[in-house]
């Protein structure tokens, strides 16, 4: 299952830098990227069909970590999709009332679902085996039906990370566009337009958090007065790439089996042979 979900994950991801650099604009980007998640989810779905969990431990990892990722950017884009569709064009307190409106309504999600926001991100892992399983069991005062879902795929409290996940990047997304309309830096947005046509980031998405988390706990940046999470949102800025949490990163680093900083390691390897080629 690994191997395959990585694979297909890196293969979205791609695709999704792809359509960031070619589309010609964030609706259009919106919609296409949409369409690219769906797709990817519907290859998971393929696979899940035939597969059989290995281990408690994979089946928790599926619903809990793997499923989500790919989700996210469905609704994510769906979201996106929205905001470009309906938010008003040249009226500024128009535009500040729907993008308030909008901020709202994502942070009442997060209030309503704050038990499972609060787990995950805690790194909390007792009740994994009651939440993210096929059949789980429902958060208490937090009824949920399972009338409407695909048992063997689906997993509504898998969906909820998702949304959640999804909602901390839509907000982000939401309050740059809040800043743009309260300066107006039409400048800085074409600067910005023109650095992601020049670069693009074509590696792994972990390779990318596990070099800058590397480079922030050094203080390289703003001689270490420089928080991981404005780091990580400066470069995705800059790469138009979209990263996970600094703190979910660290996470995922620490329960790597082979290694903490595998990409750092393979850095290291590659830069040491281009040197040494360079003096023979």
């Amino acid at each position: 299952m690994e191997n395959f979900t990585m694979t297909l994950l890196s293969e979205l991801t791609a695709d999704l830098q792809k359509l960031a650099v070619t589309s010609e604009n964030k609706l259009q980007q919106a919609e296409r990227s949409f369409n690219a998640a769906e797709k990817a989810i519907s290859r998971l779905r393929e696979f899940i069909a035939d597969y059989t969990f290995k281990s408690p431990d994979e089946e928790i990892r599926f619903f809990k970590e793997i499923k989500p990722e790919f989700q996210k950017e469905l609704i994510y884009n769906e979201e996106v999709l929205y905001i470009e569709s309906n938010c008003p064009v040249g009226a500024h307190k128009a535009r500040k009332i729907f993008i308030d409106r909008a901020l709202t309504r994502i942070q009442s999600y997060f209030e309503k679902h704050n038990f499972i926001y609060n787990y995950c991100r805690s790194g909390e892992t007792s009740l994994d085996n009651i939440f993210f399983v096929r059949s789980p069991k429902p958060i208490p005062l937090t009824p949920v039906s399972f009338s409407d879902i695909d048992p063997e795929f689906s997993n509504p409290h898998s969906y909820k990370v998702a949304k959640l996940k999804a909602f901390e990047e839509v907000r982000d997304y939401l309050n740059g566009l809040q800043r743009k309309n309260n300066t107006g830096d039409n400048f800085q947005d074409e600067l910005l337009k023109e650095s992601k046509q020049q670069v693009v980031f074509t590696g792994p998405k972990a390779a990318l958090e596990e070099a800058l988390l590397g480079m922030n706990e050094k203080g390289w940046f703003n001689y270490g007065n420089f928080p991981a999470k404005r780091l990580f949102q400066a470069f995705e800025i800059l790469l138009n790439i979209k990263l996970s949490d600094p703190s979910r990163s660290l996470i995922a680093m620490s329960i790597r089996k082979k290694g903490y900083t595998p990409y750092i390691d393979k850095m290291k390897d590659a830069l040491e042979q281009r040197i040494e080629q360079k003096h023979i």
